[in-house]
């Protein structure tokens, strides 16, 4: 059985990378060849998000209790909230034999580039075109000012991490963005 290929995408909140999965899994040929894994978080839900679409919202408890049986593949805290990416979408992937795009954190990513050895893993960093960017699109959001911020500062450290992955891709522009994720994603489509 051939290694099953993961494209993990990460970068700062508010740089687009949900907008960019969800762009991608409209192509025909993305929505054939690959699986896109959900994410299970503790944080609250933006009004935007929908369940098991957008993430599994769980409480820390339940996320904490499936922690412990070894329910994710990683976890991460992010500021206050916990975030874990569930085993089943990697086993799924494998068993189908089609790829898994992932949406997570720097950190969990770098860890599955490390440790997760039944895969060939392909990062991508998605970066704002400008910190300045990067605020504004934060600051649309609804979290508060000093959540704003803590937000900047991730952002910051966040940053640091992009010259660990394969690819960094700016998005200025979903479509010009989307087309450059789909030749790293989908080459041969």
């Amino acid at each position: 059985m051939k290694k099953p290929k993961i494209f993990i995408l990460s970068g700062p909140g508010g740089v687009g990378k949900t907008t960019l999965v969800k762009e991608l899994f409209e192509k025909k040929a993305a929505s054939k060849n690959l699986i896109r894994g959900i994410s299970v978080t503790t944080r609250l839900r933006r009004t935007q998000e929908k369940e098991g679409i957008d993430y599994f919202f769980v409480s820390k408890d339940e996320f904490l209790r499936l922690k412990k049986k070894k329910f994710f593949l990683e976890t991460q805290k992010v500021l206050e909230d916990w975030y874990g990416t569930p085993k089943l979408f990697f086993l799924l992937a494998k068993a189908k034999n089609k790829g898994l795009v992932l949406c997570i954190d720097v950190n969990g990513g770098i860890y599955l580039k490390k440790n997760l050895k039944g895969a060939k893993i392909t990062t991508i960093f998605i970066a704002a075109p400008t910190q300045k960017e990067l605020y504004q699109r934060m600051k649309k959001r609804t979290d508060g000012k000093g959540a704003i911020k803590k937000r900047v500062d991730l952002a910051k450290r966040e940053l640091q991490f992009s010259k660990l992955y394969d690819y960094l891709i700016v998005n200025k522009n979903i479509e010009a963005t989307t087309k450059a994720l789909e030749k790293i994603i989908l080459p041969d489509k």
